[in-house]
């Protein structure tokens, strides 16, 4: 019995003993491994405060540097023009002087928690980030600045080319707008009518622009050189652009002829069919569509008078289309698919001759043509790339047709545009009187938007002298 209480309790001690070794390794374990996230912590907390160190010591470095640049700049470009660098420099100073504070409190002999140091460090960096990259930028700005004086002359000596190549181009253009007048009539060519001269009055301006940039230059008023060697520059390539369109009108015309002869013999071939119908079925809306047809083919200009191809085809357009929606339902559909097909070819031959003139009249004027214009233009271009999506010829051809109409609109609207902005233009500049100045600043200036690249020239007095 004895000896039976006796193993008992030896088995009791002997568990009690392997569970305290059990727990003692686990606390041994868990010791080790919060020493060993510690450690880890301890090393990335060094390594975070040797990166805030070494960006302390650029950053000191960098506004050393930064104060000797701002002085350069000053004997540059003059105080004014410093304001945001000596402000950057300032702002860089006082992150960097609150940088130097923190890292005083790491190193200092009061006692830090771990979370107050990794704070401290990472507003280190940040602060020392911040400082650089500010001054970083204004170092660009004046660099870039620099760069641009350095290739200012080469710049306004290419201006000069440019509008001296321009100006060669002028009788060119006044010689084959006196030729086209000859065919031409005065609303066909109203898009161009006015190139010429227009683009001598950009020629003056982008003459006076590169002497105003060329003595402002000289001046090493960098920033005021470089507005009026753009507005040069600009205003140069704005009268070559009116020049090109001189040249390029007579092949769109000769393309709108072309379309305007198929959708002639397109229109007798409607009106032989229409006439064919049994006169119980003209009755009415056929035969006023016929006559409508009549009245516009007869409108068409006779051999040897100037003409205005895509006004006609403006106005045969919309005679066709009455008649054609006028017989739509009459038409046995196999006949009518085939000849919607041919018609189809043409409607969209029309929409695009539409468009280029729309597209080129606001393209040579640019800023003076509104947004009404540009609208219908655009959901002009819309609609004929949209005519993929149709599977039956005719509502392709009803969008074909509304492109056309829409484009015809836009050059309607872009005309009136056009000719509001050439009111600008007053009676003295075309006398040449004294008034003259004035009106090519209106006219160029404000009709063509080019005043916002002189923005913050100071005195313009150089532009009437």
């Amino acid at each position: 019995m004895e000896l039976g209480l006796v193993i008992g309790v030896a088995g009791v001690l002997l568990v009690a003993i392997f569970l305290a070794v059990i727990a003692a390794r686990a606390r041994a374990r868990r010791a080790r491994q919060r020493t060993e996230h510690e450690r880890q912590l301890a090393g990335q907390l060094l390594e975070r405060q040797q990166t805030a160190g070494a960006a302390l010591v650029r950053v000191d470095e960098r506004v050393r540097l930064a104060d000797d640049e701002l002085g350069f700049a000053i004997a540059e470009f003059g105080d004014e023009a410093v304001a945001e660098f000596r402000a950057a420099l300032q702002r860089a100073r006082q992150r960097l002087s609150e940088a130097f504070q923190l890292n005083q409190a790491l190193n200092d002999h009061l006692p830090d928690t771990q979370a107050q140091r990794r704070e401290w460090i990472e507003r280190m960096i940040t602060l020392c980030q911040s400082a650089e990259s500010s001054l970083d930028a204004q170092f660009a700005v004046f660099e870039a600045r620099r760069a641009v004086a350095r290739r200012a002359p080469s710049d306004i000596e290419r201006a000069r080319v440019a509008i001296g190549r321009a100006r060669e181009e002028l009788p060119a253009a006044r010689a084959t707008l006196t030729r086209l007048a000859e065919r031409y009539s005065d609303a066909a060519l109203l898009p161009i009518s006015a190139n010429p001269d227009q683009a001598e009055q950009l020629l003056e301006f982008a003459e006076r622009s590169s002497q105003v940039a060329q003595s402002r230059l000289a001046a090493s008023r960098d920033a005021e050189a470089d507005r009026a060697l753009r507005a040069a520059t600009e205003t140069a390539l704005r009268a070559e652009a009116l020049l090109d369109a001189v040249r390029a009108f007579e092949v769109e015309a000769i393309h709108a002829e072309a379309t305007l002869g198929a959708m002639v013999a397109e229109s007798h071939a409607e009106l032989a069919q229409a006439r064919a119908l049994p006169a119980g079925e003209r009755h009415g809306r056929v035969d006023g569509a016929i006559a409508g047809l009549e009245r516009a083919l007869n409108a068409m200009p006779a051999l040897g008078d100037r003409v205005d191809p895509v006004g006609s085809l403006s106005a045969l357009r919309l005679a066709n289309s009455a008649l054609d929606d006028a017989v739509a339902e009459r038409t046995e559909r196999a006949e009518r698919q085939e000849r919607l097909r041919t018609q189809l070819v043409t409607a969209i031959d029309d929409a695009e001759r539409q468009i280029a003139a729309a597209r080129q009249l606001i393209t040579d004027y640019s800023a003076p043509i509104g947004p009404d214009a540009r609208t219908r233009l655009a959901e002009a271009e819309r609609g004929l790339t949209e005519i993929t999506e149709e599977r039956e010829p005719e509502p392709a051809i009803a969008r074909a047709r509304r492109a056309a109409t829409l484009a015809a609109e836009a050059a309607v609207l872009a005309r009136a545009d056009l000719e509001r902005t050439q009111s600008y233009v007053g009676p003295d500049y075309r006398r040449g009187g004294s008034g003259r100045g004035q009106d090519v600043f209106g006219a160029v200036l404000g009709g063509l938007a080019i005043g916002g690249l002189l923005d913050g020239l100071g005195d313009m007095s150089d532009f009437f002298d």
